[in-house]
């Protein structure tokens, strides 16, 4: 059992003492069936329970939800969590229905992991992040499979205005192998999300063992680079499918990059007259027609 339906456990069995007959029914029902909760509608569970749905929305209440549906939201994004991916691609087609409508419902899901990353990141880190990038001599941008690509992706976004970032590959050196060279007035700005890479979580180790600072991008509070990190942003990857979605991710290096233009305006401007003379140049660029 994951800690959140723990919590919710625990929860109702405070509350069972106090309860009038038909929502001890809820009560109980929710007790022995809670994967069932996580995945039925309202209307399922109130017909399974023997009781209206108007008491299935008023005991979600008394839980300390808005509603069933952030109930059933919290239990699903958990049992997810325990999922195989095989699981969790049948757990989608259940959920879906049979002609699900896969781009609202993957834009949906992308929107709602935006917005839950914007109200999570605390904006001291954020901005204690963006300082540290413009305090570093040297940026060193780390990450394995996806999360490689995103490694990439700072690493282009940072060189474009001018900053001095590297991606680092395993092409010849183990990650740990290349820390061991950096020093205090270097950055490192690793991306581990789940599942996660022993090589990173072992390179951000070291790095703090060498007293270089490093800015993590992670999925999770309990992620295991986390103990390391100097600056750690939590972003939401929920995804339908077994892999993470990156539309949060993306978001938020945007974020970054356009704080560091805000705050080095000179840099930002000898950036952009240099990005604009290249594009005008027609031996790399064709205008549109």
């Amino acid at each position: 059992m994951t800690p959140d339906m723990k919590n919710i456990e625990e929860r109702i069995c405070k509350s069972l003492p106090g309860l009038p007959a038909h929502q001890k029914k809820v009560a109980d029902f929710f007790l022995e069936h809670m994967d069932l909760v996580a995945l039925l509608p309202i209307r399922e569970v109130a017909h399974k329970a023997g009781v209206s749905e108007a008491t299935i929305v008023r005991f979600a209440q008394l839980l300390g939800y808005r509603g069933y549906k952030e109930l059933k939201e919290t239990l699903s994004s958990s049992l997810k969590a325990q999922l195989s991916p095989t699981a969790r691609y049948h757990l989608a087609v259940a959920e879906t229905g049979k002609s699900p409508d896969v781009l609202k419902l993957a834009s949906r899901n992308v929107i709602s992991n935006i917005h839950e990353t914007i109200r999570s990141i605390d904006t001291h880190i954020f901005a204690a992040a963006v300082d540290s990038i413009i305090a570093a001599d040297q940026i060193y941008c780390i990450g394995l499979e996806l999360s490689s690509h995103l490694a990439q992706l700072m690493t282009f976004l940072l060189r474009q205005y001018s900053y001095n970032a590297q991606h680092l590959s395993l092409d010849y050196f183990r990650y740990e192998e290349q820390v061991a060279f950096m020093n205090p007035r270097d950055l490192v700005i690793a991306f581990s999300f789940s599942p996660y890479s022993r090589e990173t979580v072992d390179a951000i180790a070291l790095a703090k063992k060498r007293a270089v600072p490093s800015i993590l991008f992670t999925d999770k509070k309990s992620s295991p680079a986390r103990t390391w990190a100097t600056h750690c942003l939590t972003i939401k990857t929920d995804n339908i499918m077994f892999s993470n979605s990156l539309g949060a991710v993306v978001t938020v290096l945007n974020a970054i990059i356009t704080e560091l233009n805000f705050r080095d305006k000179e840099r930002t401007l000898a950036a952009l007259r240099i990005i604009e003379e290249s594009i005008r140049d027609d031996r790399y660029f064709v205008a549109p027609t």
